[in-house]
């Protein structure tokens, strides 16, 4: 069972997050968490939000879940919670590798024939 104190939010094998913290990743999430988000644009995976989040989720998986517990009635009526919780998983992926093979461009020389 999860307890939540007036500043801090408990989870995670007794990991705690602070509001500062949720107003951080919200902060630098922003565009990408937003209800009113009409285009459901992911952040890069180089982007600011998903350094982030990153950062936030190596103390311990399940942060963002401790961040989303700090939610008021006003955070969760503005941001997607959903969206929030996905950026945990997200944004702890690696990117997909590139491919084994370069494109190499090789120059071909034209001989005109008489």
């Amino acid at each position: 069972m999860d307890f939540l104190e007036p500043v801090n939010g408990r989870c995670c094998f007794g990991k705690n997050c602070t509001k500062r913290q949720k107003n951080y990743i919200i902060d630098v999430c922003y565009p990408y968490i937003l209800k009113q988000n009409p285009s459901s644009i992911l952040p890069r995976k180089d982007d600011i939000c998903c350094k982030e989040v990153r950062i936030l989720q190596t103390n311990v998986k399940g942060m963002m879940q401790c961040i989303v517990d700090l939610f008021t009635p006003e955070d969760e009526a503005e941001y997607d919670i959903q969206v929030m919780l996905y950026l945990g998983r997200y944004c702890t992926q690696p990117p997909f590798p590139t491919p084994p093979y370069e494109v190499k461009k090789f120059m071909f020389q034209c001989y005109l024939l008489d």
